[in-house]
Formats: structure tokens, sequence, C-alpha cells
């Protein structure tokens, strides 16, 4: 089959030379209906070649290009192109062109083709699943829907439903292009939407936008900032960025083998993570030698954002362990602190195995409060029993090198004072005057406490100081065996002995005659620290410090004598409580100030029996601060006349016999007791030759006395007291001899 092709070049001549090729097509644009073929023809001064759209494969059986001589004497070149069977996919450019060099610029002839589909008004349909476009704020944007026909009418839509409408400015419709947005803002984010409506029908295609961003989170190397190798190990380094969904990075290596192409480089990125890209860049580098060691670099850039983390290799020879200690001094750490650290001197390759013991142990398994971290033992909450020898042990097994060094840690603790545990003495301690006294202090702590005992002078004080009830204003002295300042020392003693499995000092200081009132300090020291214990040393001349006495039970009509004494170191305020009975014009109080103590006497006169009842006395307790009482209960007892209790009866004595008379009477006051003997009074004798001896109300008869009076004798008593002070109660007993 022969065909022939007949075109009409227009514009030139075909002895004119042809600077680019010519198409046989005048304008910018042809339109062909779907279905139908698209003829062209291209004539230029060389061999050329053509260009098609992007959805039209060169291998397409529907395409055909011939290529022949042309002009005069044939020295031009023609080809045609013939597109059979058009489809809307086909629309685009179509261009002719001359081969090009860098140094020349690109010489060709383009004509866009619509191919006019009413069926199929949009060059690209994505209905379904919308096409991604990337987009940066600020620059230029092309949603490209382009139509198949140039002059259809294209919407451009922001779903839901919003219309954007081309303004020639902001939004500009190009039926060759779509739509162009010269400078994208955030306005065009999200799903839009190429509109058109043909025949009634409506045909559209969607596009996502996607803005691209340069922000890099975080980026890290798998590796230590110091890698140690061993010549001839392999070295791995993976630098991992992570960025922003929309970030995109260029990841680059720099290092000392970089120029001899030491390392080779793998680079993948990881989107399942829902919150932002993983990119990697693993550097590798085989066998490494001396070249090698020095820093390795990880540079990332996305846009203006920049980065880089770098590691340093070291290449070592062999291995090796040495091992010091940090330091040349003793070893010490404090009871009580947070924590110790037991650190040595450790340079190795490759990193050995490190066991710590403890006195031959292994330490973590002793304390939980042990912990090995790197190189260092760790002891938590540094307590008494973490004293000892520490050993650490390095070992590298697979070349059968190991070190170890032994230390000794001494652990001091500040003195303690054991007294100070057991009591913490709330209120402060009486010692009755002239009384002898001994204190004692025991002390732990290492090392060994010096142990002082101090005197601090007391005067009255009715606020509470530093020590407690005593102001001094003389300062403290330092006590020494025979001392005479407060209270005389008969002595300080020490004495060393193990208590509770610790060696424990036991200061015991001697008061001979407590006078002074102060305070006693025991003071201990060390390196660590010290320690005291006071104790408030306040002599008193009153029981207990606060006491009410009676000098006697009252009877009516006597007088009542009360005292309430308390010491002036430990009370102040001291008031009488008295019941509601007692008239004030009958009581009189008087207040003495002692040395020791303040006393207030209270005294009624003529006391009766509506004077009973409870009496109270008042002080404020210096220290506490608090009211305390002490009551007396008192009785008044009421006058009674004297009565006989028992009778005497007739009773018959041997001459040889002595013989007592007794009788037994009763009175307030106190009865007095006289005895007759035949009506007359008897009266005590003194001397040898007395026969009779009367006492209270008892008579003594000596046998003498029986001796002389043969004849039976009438004897009697009378008792009387203020009450009655006549009358008589005859005690008579008959003798018979």
């Amino acid at each position: 089959m022969f065909v022939c092709f007949f075109f009409v070049f227009l514009g030139s001549s075909s002895g004119s030379k042809l600077k680019v090729p010519e198409l046989s097509i005048n304008g910018t644009q042809h339109v062909v209906q779907a279905g139908q073929s698209l003829n062209l023809t291209c004539r230029g001064e060389m061999v050329h070649s053509w260009s098609l759209p992007e959805t039209l494969s060169k291998d397409s059986k529907r395409l055909k290009v011939i290529k022949y001589a042309c002009g005069r004497n044939g020295k031009q070149s023609c080809s045609s192109l013939t597109l059979s069977r058009t489809q809307a996919s086909d629309t685009g450019n179509y261009s002719c062109k001359y081969p090009t060099s860098p140094a020349k610029k690109k010489k060709e002839s383009t004509v866009y083709v619509f191919i006019n589909d009413t069926s199929s008004p949009f060059v690209e349909m994505h209905s379904d699943i919308p096409k991604i476009i990337h987009m940066t704020v600020g620059r230029e944007m092309i949603i490209p829907c382009r139509a198949t026909a140039p002059n259809i009418a294209v919407s451009l839509k922001k779903i839901p439903g919003e219309t954007l409408i081309p303004d020639g400015k902001t939004i500009i419709w190009d039926s060759m292009k779509g739509f162009r947005i010269p400078k994208a803002t955030y306005k065009f984010i999200g799903l839009l939407s190429c509109e058109t409506t043909i025949g009634g029908h409506k045909y559209s295609t969607k596009y996502l936008t996607h803005r691209e961003t340069n922000t890099i989170f975080d980026v890290q190397l798998s590796t230590p900032r110091l890698v140690k190798l061993l010549k001839g190990d392999s070295l791995a380094i993976n630098c991992t960025v992570t960025a922003a969904w929309n970030t995109r990075v260029q990841m680059t290596w720099t290092y000392p083998g970089e120029a001899r192409r030491r390392g080779s480089v793998t680079q993948r990125i990881d989107q399942k993570n829902t919150e932002a890209n993983i990119f990697y860049s693993i550097l590798v580098v085989d066998k490494v030698r001396d070249i090698d060691k020095g820093q390795y670099t990880c540079h990332v850039k996305s846009g203006p954002s920049i980065k880089a983390v770098n590691t340093t290799v070291i290449v070592y020879d062999k291995v090796f362990i040495n091992l010091k200690r940090r330091r040349k001094t003793a070893l010490e750490a404090v009871a009580g602190r947070k924590s110790y650290r037991l650190s040595m001197k450790v340079k190795a390759f490759p990193s050995p195995e490190v066991i710590w013991l403890k006195d031959g142990l292994l330490a973590a398994e002793k304390c939980a409060r042990y912990m090995v971290k790197d190189y260092s033992l760790i002891i938590k909450d540094v307590a008494e029993e973490d004293a000892g020898n520490y050993t650490i042990m390095l070992s590298i097994r697979q070349w059968n090198l190991s070190k170890n060094l032994t230390v000794t840690l001494t652990v001091n603790v500040k003195p303690q004072i054991y007294e100070n545990a057991v009591s913490s003495f709330p209120d402060p301690n009486l010692y009755l005057l002239g009384s002898k006294q001994v204190l004692t202090c025991t002390v732990y702590g290492i090392p060994q406490p010096k142990i002082k005992w101090m005197w601090y002078p007391c005067r009255q004080n009715h606020s509470k100081t530093r020590h407690g009830f005593c102001s001094y204003t003389e300062g403290s002295f330092i006590l020494k065996a025979g001392s005479n300042i407060g209270n005389r020392i008969q002595s300080i003693t020490e004495r060393t002995a193990v208590i509770e499995g610790k060696n424990k000092t036991a200061s015991t200081l001697v008061i001979a005659e407590a006078k002074s009132s102060g305070i006693y300090s025991c003071v201990a020291s060390n390196k660590v620290g010290k320690s005291e214990r006071n104790v408030s040393f306040i002599v008193t001349d009153v029981p207990s410090g606060f006491h009410i006495s009676l000098e006697k039970v009252p009877i009516e009509g006597e007088n009542l004598i009360l005292s309430c004494s308390a010491n002036k170191f430990l009370y102040k305020d001291i008031a009488w409580i008295l019941p509601r009975t007692v008239n004030n014009q009958t009581k009189a109080k008087r207040s003495l100030k002692k040395e020791y103590s303040i006393t207030l006497t209270l005294t009624i006169k003529n006391v009766s029996l509506a004077h009973s009842g409870t009496y109270a006395c008042r002080a404020r307790n210096i220290y506490t601060g608090k009211e305390v009482l002490q009551k007396k209960d008192v009785t008044i007892r009421a006058q009674e006349a004297p009565a006989l209790l028992r009778h005497l009866t007739d009773q018959t004595v041997n001459t040889s016999n002595s013989a007592i008379l007794e009788c037994q009477v009763h009175g307030i006051p106190e009865p007095q007791i006289s005895w007759f003997k035949n009506h007359e009074e008897i009266q005590q004798e003194s001397g040898e030759n007395s026969a009779y001896s009367p006492t209270f109300c008892s008579l003594f008869i000596y046998p003498f006395a029986l001796d002389s009076h043969l004849n039976s004798s009438t004897f009697r008593s009378e008792a009387h007291n203020e009450l009655v002070l006549q009358a008589q109660q005859k005690c008579s007993r008959r003798f018979g001899l």
C-alpha cells in the first residue's frame, strides 16, 4: 500500500533556512474531536524528534511517525505524525525539536492539541481517590484539571462547599494547565474539586493539596559520642531523623575516610509512624584502620532547616586494662550521707566486665543499697556497717585479661549520746538541796569523740531561753574534778566498754553537794561533728518543787496556818485559792522569798467549823506555761468536853508488887489529867524515893508504896480542857492489900 502525504507549510519559503522546526499547523492550539485522527507534519533543516504528552506512549499502536527527505533537492528533513482513534487523555503538547547540547539553546515548535470528548471533559479524572498536589506557602501551585476543549467552563470548589472564583490575580484559569495560583496560601490547603456541566451532566475531578514543611524534630546517632574499636572491627553508624509528616530531608555524611570512599551509605524512610516521618541513613565502614579514626558527622537538610550530629571514633591496636586509685588519701564517708561513690580511674578496651566485692563477698548481693554504675560502686544512705574493704574486679574474658584493686573505706559517725535517745527530759530535773548527785553521759562515735562537761550558771528567769529555765550572764565554764564553780565537783571519770556491740565511752560527773542551779552540758565532739546533752540542774528545798504544808490540824477557835512553797526557777505567779466559806477579813497572807524557793503563807485566825474545805495553791510552770495546782483538804476539829472512856474497878495487889492504874479519857482540845489519892492530888516526884509516877491517864504505884499502905486506899483522876475547865471525871479504884 502506498500512502502519499501532501502538506502545505505556510509562513516560510522552501528555499529559506529554518532556525526552528516548522509544524504544519499554525497557532498554539488545535482541536480534534475524540475518535478522529490527529495528523501533524514537521519540517526542518536537520533530523528532528517528537515530544508527546506524558499520557501517550511512543510505543502505542495508534501512533505512527514517518521520516523522509523534503524540500528543494531533498536537503530538508520532514516527519509526519499520525495518531488514530484519539481520546481525551491524548490532550497535551506535541513538539518537534532539534537535537540540543549544553551550549545550544533549545529549538522546538509546539502546538497544544485538545481532544474534545463531551463524555470526558477533563484530561485526567480523579473521582474517587483525589490526586495529591504538593504546595509550598507563598509559591505557585497548579491544580492540573486540564479540559479537553478550550471553551469548557470549569469552576473550582473547596470541599465541603466553598467556591473559589478566578479573579485573574490570586486564581487564574488556563484550559491547557488548569487553575494556576501564583502565591498559594493556607486557604488552599484541603480537598479541592474542579467541576463542569455538559449536556446537563455534572463532571468533577478532585485534588488534595499537600503542604510541604521543613520541620526537623530530632536527629540522633545510634552510637555514643565516643566509639572505641579494635583494628579490623566493622563500624556501623545509624543516623535517625524524625521530621514532620510533610517534610522531606536530605541526609549526607562527612568522615575521615570519605575521600577514599571507605564507607557505604544506605538510606530508607519509615512512614508507619502516625505522627511523624522517620528517615534513616546508615554508614558502614568495614575493617577499620588508623585512617578511619576521627569525627563522623551526619548532616540533615530540609529547605532552610539544617541540623547535624557527630561522634568520634577511636581505633586501638590491642586490648588493655589500666586501673588506678582516684585519690591517694584514705577513703572516708560519713554515716547518714545520702550517697557515696567509690570510684577508680579506669581506662580499658574493650569495656571490661565489672564486679565489686565487699569484704570478699559480692557487694550487690550483700546489700540492696549498693548499686554498680559503670566503674563505680554507689552506696545509698551510708551506714556504719558500710565500712570495710572494697575490691573492684575488671575482666575481658575473650582475651583472658583481668585486673583488680582493693581499697578500705572508713565510715565516720557523728557523736551520739545514748541518754538523749532514751530520755528527752521534757521537764527540768529537781535535785534536793545538799544532796550528792551523779550525772552520766554515754557517748559513741567514729573516731572516738572527746568529752567535756560545761556549766552554765542560772539565775531566776520568767521566760524560756535556749537552755530552758536559766538566763545566764556569766558565760559557760569548763569543769574539772575539784572545781567549785557552781557546785563542787567531786570527780569526773571516763570508762570505755563494749555496749550493744559498740565501743562506747561513759563519762560520769559526781557532784559532791547540790547548792547552785544551772545547766550541766555534756559535749561530745569529733571531726565529723558534735552532740550535747543538757541537764537542767534545779536545786530545790521544796519536795517535788511545789508543796503545801499544814502546821497542825486546827481546832475551832485556833489559827489555821498553811504554807505553799514552790521552786523559784520552775514556778511563778503563786496564789491561794480558798473555799467560798472563808471570810476575806479573817485571812492574812505573807510571802517569803528564799534562795531556792518562794513561800506564800496563809493564816486564818480563830477558825470555825465553816473553814473546813479544800485549800488550793496555784502556780504557773515557767517551762510549759501551764498552771498547776496543789490541794490540801483541811478539817477543823470541834471542841469536846472530857469524857471517861473506861471506868476503873477495884483490885487487890500484893505488897511486893507494883501496880498501874489507867484512866482513858477523850476530849478536844486534849484534856489535862490529874491524879488524887484519898482526895489529895498526887504530884510528880523525882528521885528514887518517889512512890507514884503519874503519866497522862496512868498512875504507876511502886512496891514499896504498897508496903507503906496496909489499909486500902481510894485513887481518882481528874481531866479538864479549855471547853470545861472544872469538869471532873473520877477514875476510882479501891486497892485491897
